[in-house]
């Protein structure tokens, strides 16, 4: 069956929405997807995906509270393979997000149960609202949804009657442990083989993601879990004593091979030189983390770190200067007029992207044909030569080049037009995401001149109190001078 879970990603204490970035890179990992295979995105382009969220949260002026959603929908075990649930994945996208919200999406293979994670952006890039979740939606709209389309595929669906029957199974299906077990101990073992020390292991599990509590036992929260979950309970060997001995024996070492590894020849010359011998990958990869991890470090050779900070104010200025000259501003006031024209053209390129999105989707069989035809190209050779493990490749390969040529196109133009519709839509974001740079460095001009005049403001306002206060003492002098002469008059 397939269980959704949705999660609320709110503001973070440190970092606004640093925990939805963290989210996106996690989904999207290459181990995780087959190399990025089973990825996809709707509205934005995947690899900037974060930038052009946190783009359109400023545009809107909604940079704090909700910044995201992330549902994760997951499969019975052995049911279902990457390709179908891709398939799911991208039909419950375009029918429920598709045309307001920027998205990106994912499937992983890497456990025993396939499962597919959706995350969204908490406001739409057509008008600033922000998505509203209600209580009862998941339950009414988005399992339901999930349903129906998992019954065209063959996939069986959640029985609502487990909710009403037996709660306590209810929940332990929709917390879905088994979505999370195996990743938890494939990203622990990970941290464990790298680490030197048990506080190196906890930084790396940070790194990737992980939020941390200590004390009496060690509990994780992946990214995307609600919930924190003891290490312990995933088996034996995940213990806080058990990871910490697990931490001093384990390394690279520990998974060489066990061949007889011959001594390398070397070969000597009259110029008394020896040719080294090439390392192996497994030596690569060995001195690759010993570097990482620090055990192994350059000599210093730059202190070009000391001008950080000065380097980092002269590319402002930099920015700055080009902004005035650009739209040759001689005056504070007028940034924010040209501030309100960049907001007008943004606005417009926000309205041409709808349109070419809306473009896109008329053609989506098409597009969806030439990646079909792309990605099944090799296995249809093997086919033709004989194996017919690729037969079901061959059929998807025929009926879409039978969609192209209801279509009336060919492969080339089909392409050439999805590459045009790309071209544009990146276009647009390059152009998009450059005025909103713009913009920023006339909001710092105006933040830096407020600044300076609330200094010179209250400088003058320093200086003034100080003359004031000076002026009191000379005249509470002036009257006491006066006074000591007429008491030396009366007594003289």
């Amino acid at each position: 069956m397939a269980i959704s879970r949705i999660l609320h990603m709110n503001s973070h204490h440190r970092s606004k929405g640093s925990h939805l970035q963290v989210a996106i890179d996690y989904i999207l990992k290459d181990e995780k997807t087959m190399n990025g295979l089973l990825t996809g995105s709707v509205n934005c382009i995947k690899d900037n995906a974060y930038e052009c969220m946190k783009e359109t949260k400023r545009l809107y002026g909604k940079m704090d509270k909700r910044q995201g959603y992330h549902l994760i929908i997951s499969f019975e075990e052995n049911e279902c393979d990457g390709d179908t649930a891709m398939k799911v994945i991208e039909e419950f996208v375009h029918e429920y997000l598709e045309s307001d919200y920027e998205v990106v999406y994912a499937v992983h293979t890497n456990t025993d149960h396939v499962h597919g994670h959706i995350i969204w952006n908490s406001v739409r890039f057509t008008d600033g609202y922000k998505y509203h979740y209600k209580k009862g939606d998941w339950e009414k709209d988005i399992q339901p949804r999930i349903d129906r389309i998992c019954e065209k595929y063959n996939l069986s669906t959640l029985d609502k009657s487990i909710k009403k029957t037996d709660k306590k199974e209810w929940d332990v299906l929709k917390d879905g442990p088994f979505i999370w077990n195996e990743q938890i101990k494939q990203d622990i073992d990970a941290c464990v083989l790298r680490a030197s020390d048990y506080s190196m292991f906890l930084q790396m599990l940070e790194a990737e993601g992980y939020e941390i509590k200590q004390g009496k036992y060690l509990a994780v929260k992946p990214p995307g879990m609600e919930r924190f979950r003891r290490t312990k309970t995933l088996g034996q060997g995940y213990g806080i004593d058990e990871l910490k001995e697990r931490i001093v024996k384990e390394n690279l070492n520990t998974y060489r091979s066990n061949q007889i590894v011959k001594s390398p020849r070397v070969r000597r010359f009259k110029s008394k030189k020896v040719r080294k011998t090439r390392m192996t990958g497994l030596q690569r990869q060995y001195f690759r983390e010993m570097y990482r991890l620090g055990k192994i470090r350059k000599q210093p050779y730059s202190q070009v770190w000391k001008y950080r900070k000065d380097v980092k104010k002269f590319k402002l200025l930099q920015k700055q200067y080009l902004f005035l000259a650009k739209y040759g501003v001689t005056d504070v006031e007028q940034i924010s007029d040209v501030q309100k024209d960049l907001r007008k053209k943004v606005s417009v390129l926000l309205k041409a992207k709808k349109v070419i999105v809306n473009e896109m989707d008329k053609h989506l069989k098409v597009f969806q044909a030439v990646e079909n035809i792309d990605k099944e190209k090799k296995a249809t050779i093997f086919y033709k030569m004989g194996d017919d493990i690729f037969k079901e490749s061959e059929q998807i390969v025929f009926e879409s080049k039978k969609t192209l040529e209801q279509a009336g196109l060919s492969f080339d133009d089909a392409k050439k037009l999805r590459g045009y519709y790309t071209e544009l839509l990146q276009a647009n974001e390059r152009e998009t995401k450059q005025l909103r740079k713009e913009i920023n460095v006339g909001y710092k001009i105006l933040n830096e001149a407020r600044e300076r005049k609330e200094i010179k403001e209250l400088e003058a306002r320093t200086i003034s109190e100080d003359k004031k206060k000076q002026e009191e003492q000379e005249k509470k002098y002036v009257k006491s001078r006066s006074y000591q002469m007429k008491l030396r008059k009366l007594k003289a």
